[in-house]
């Protein structure tokens, strides 16, 4: 298990614990993307609203010193967080007192996020690499995805390449892995989530979650702490992309999340990502985000 990083300064206000259960904080900077894939995971279903404000580090800054998360990394994503006018202070800061991933498609500025960024702030003893980029066939070339990886592995950082196998794009994912297996790349494949010619792919807990057929009633259990531009937090994926029940805001000095289950109206309009059976953050497979029950 990782080691647990201890604040460096003080909090302002009243810390913010998780339940013991929760496995992956997710902090979304901005919906914000210089691309669009065809098969964006954050755009499943018809009523994503990625439209939203976007908190300055101050705000962010001001949360994760109240935030006891224990060795659960914060991860800065998005659409692509780098697109954030204050990203880099951001990693920066948040690095000081909790562990940091990072998913990207390295949208940023590489030379200043290498001058302003030591390595051995993000750097960690884990299964995966805390620098995570996002490798998508159909919108940028290997050459220069390799090219920025192989810039933030020569200053030190530990960087992971990631493909999804859309049924598209498998053969241009494997010349990719092999490539980059030449290179010294950690390079690791995700399955496609989603729709593709009505099938929906994907290995689900629960079959019929994410049909997109009549919504019916259950009742869910989060394992996750996810986090809108805005500052909103959600239980679940499908609830943070289309902007429906928050269950708090980090400007909430009392603000707390629970474990607990709760009514949702939303079933079979699940987000793929919050059903699937997939690795945990100690790389173990058969870790799904959400508990269902009481479908009707």
């Amino acid at each position: 298990m990782a080691e647990e990083k201890v604040p460096l300064f003080v909090a302002h206000g009243n810390l913010v614990s998780l339940p013991e259960t929760f496995n992956y904080i997710g902090v979304f900077l901005s919906f914000r993307c210089p691309y669009s894939c065809s098969y964006c995971i954050n755009r499943f279903g018809e009523t994503a609203k990625l439209q939203r404000r976007e908190l300055s580090a101050h705000k962010w800054i001001d949360f994760f010193s109240r935030l006891s998360c224990r060795d659960v990394p914060v991860t800065l994503q998005g659409g692509e967080p780098g697109m954030h006018r204050d990203f880099i202070e951001i990693v920066k800061e948040t690095a000081k007192f909790h562990h940091v991933d990072i998913l990207t498609n390295l949208a940023f500025d590489l030379e200043e996020f290498t001058r302003k960024i030591d390595p051995s702030a993000i750097n960690r003893d884990a299964p995966y690499a805390p620098i995570r980029v996002s490798y998508h066939p159909e919108q940028f070339h290997l050459d220069d995805i390799i090219r920025k990886v192989k810039y933030l592995m020569d200053a030190g950082f530990r960087v992971g390449v990631y493909g999804v196998m859309h049924p598209l794009q498998i053969t241009a994912i494997n010349h990719a892995k092999t490539v980059c297996a030449d290179l010294g790349i950690d390079f690791r494949t995700k399955p496609f989530l989603g729709k593709y010619y009505g099938t929906v792919y994907g290995d689900f807990a629960y079959s019929d979650a994410c049909s997109s057929e009549k919504r019916k009633r259950c009742e869910c259990a989060p394992s996750e702490l996810l986090i809108a531009p805005d500052g909103f937090a959600y239980p679940c994926h499908h609830n943070l992309y289309n902007g429906v029940d928050h269950v708090g805001h980090v400007d909430d000095q009392t603000i707390s999340f629970s474990d607990e289950f709760r009514p949702c109206s939303y079933y079979g309009h699940c987000n793929p990502c919050d059903v699937k059976v997939k690795n945990n953050r100690f790389q173990q497979f058969g870790h799904v985000s959400v508990r269902i029950r009481s479908v009707s």
